[in-house]
């Protein structure tokens, strides 16, 4: 075997996106671009070949250092390599535990998005469902001390996702869709014309604006609009980004409230039984109620206004939907899950396995972010869990100090800027 610090990226990239068991975008060599461009890490595409000069291995190593301390490694979404090969995995570990001591490296974290469990839906383990458990300890058996099972999103990265299977008829991923998803779907395309259609660079600060919005009512971390940019940017540089709108001009969609109105009304005077007559005034009812909303929001919004923007990412033949906003605005054209369910045939359409939803709780009975898990579980997907974070210690004493006091740094940090805003929010500019 030999280790490799610096393969091309684009051999890198083949194999990563092929690879039969370990293949995540977050270990392309285009996610280590993106995290030089924005976070100032640096990215080293390594290898492990075979005797016969074949890729077996790989890993996105990615190089941060940190204030007052050596840096460490990062691997995001753990090695590239068969986790089921003992021999492959050690020799993998060891060399690019070797390779992170040159580089003066405190320890190598990785997270591997291996699926350990398919879960229940009150987060416990599916009866009969493959168990990979072992590979907690699997990995301690090499050096990897294991963080925890988190069930929220404290990790750099879900421990929890839904995983869509697109290999399945498009009937089965109807009949998977819960509740009124698809009733819906369907309403909002009879009834209320919108557009769903593909974005490009030009549309980043419309997600960026919807991304905001929805983090103010949902109450999650929403990044500055040059992040979601260049994020767009490097992964569309390799075919890897798509971004999808969702359009509706409410004086259109008034106009075809007023005809349905105008329509039902006809229909009512010629009906004679008396459930079909109780059905159009309760039609007429909504209807009334609608145009007058829609009357309000023509005079906000004259014209074409994106409420949904949905930004998927696809490396090789799986797909995550990685990003999202809506405006929380005409819900009654149901555009938003109209934009999800235009994604999912997307990917399908393209050759896509399964599109993962990218991260939700482990305790939906009693998280505070129940209302994110609900809907994202509204669309039938595989409930799986990872087993969450590992750290290969290499400088024994600098990884001690730095897990006793990054966790302090971060509070004090965190102190001295609410502190400040709170003591400048009054000063003149």
């Amino acid at each position: 075997m030999r280790f490799i610090p610096d393969v091309e990226s684009e051999r890198y990239d083949r194999f990563v996106a092929a690879h039969p068991t370990k293949s995540h975008f977050m270990q392309s060599s285009a996610w280590g671009e993106l995290n030089r461009r924005t976070r100032g890490m640096t990215p080293y595409l390594t290898g492990l070949e075979d005797e016969s000069g074949q890729l077996v291995a790989a890993a996105l190593l990615l190089l941060r250092k940190p204030p007052l301390f050596p840096p460490y490694i990062y691997s995001p979404r753990g090695f590239v390599v068969d986790f089921d090969n003992r021999e492959l995995l050690e020799t993998m570990t060891r060399e690019v535990g070797n390779f992170a001591r040159s580089l003066g490296a405190m320890f190598v974290k990785i997270d591997p998005d291996l699926e350990i469990h398919q879960l229940d839906p009150h987060g416990q383990p599916l009866p009969g469902a493959p168990d990979r458990s072992q590979v907690v300890q699997q990995l301690k058996d090499l050096g990897f001390r294991h963080r925890g099972f988190n069930l929220g999103f404290e990790g750099r990265q879900p421990r929890f996702t839904f995983r869509i299977d697109l290999q399945k008829p498009e009937k089965e991923l109807e009949k998977q869709l819960t509740g009124n998803v698809m009733k819906n779907i369907r309403k909002g395309q009879r009834n209320y014309p919108a557009e769903i259609l593909p974005g490009g660079e030009q549309d980043v600060g419309e997600l960026h604006r919807l991304i905001q919005l929805t983090s103010l009512r949902d109450g999650f971390f929403c990044y500055g609009e040059e992040y979601y940019r260049e994020f767009y940017r490097t992964l569309a540089e390799k075919g890897m980004a798509r971004l999808w709108l969702g359009r509706v001009d409410p004086g259109e969609v008034l106009a075809s409230l007023r005809r349905q109105l105008q329509d039902t009304e006809t229909a009512l005077a010629s009906y004679k039984k008396e459930h079909h007559i109780k059905e159009a005034q309760l039609t007429i009812q909504r209807l009334h109620r609608e145009i007058e909303s829609f009357e309000g929001y023509a005079k906000l919004y004259p014209g074409p206004t994106t409420i949904s923007a949905h930004l998927v990412v696809r490396f090789g033949p799986h797909a995550w939907a990685v990003h999202a906003g809506s405006a929380g605005v005409m819900n009654e054209t149901f555009l938003n899950n109209r934009v999800y369910w235009h994604k999912i045939l997307h990917e399908r359409q393209t050759g896509a396995v399964w599109l993962d939803q990218f991260g939700t709780i482990g305790n939906p009975d009693t998280g505070s972010l129940s209302s994110l898990h609900q809907f994202k579980q509204q669309f039938g997907g595989r409930y799986v869990e990872f087993p969450g974070e590992f750290d290969l210690p290499l400088r024994p004493l600098w990884y001690r100090l730095y897990q006793d006091l990054l966790p302090r740094y971060r509070r004090l940090r965190f102190s001295i800027k609410e502190w400040l805003r709170g003591h400048g929010s009054g000063r003149q500019s």
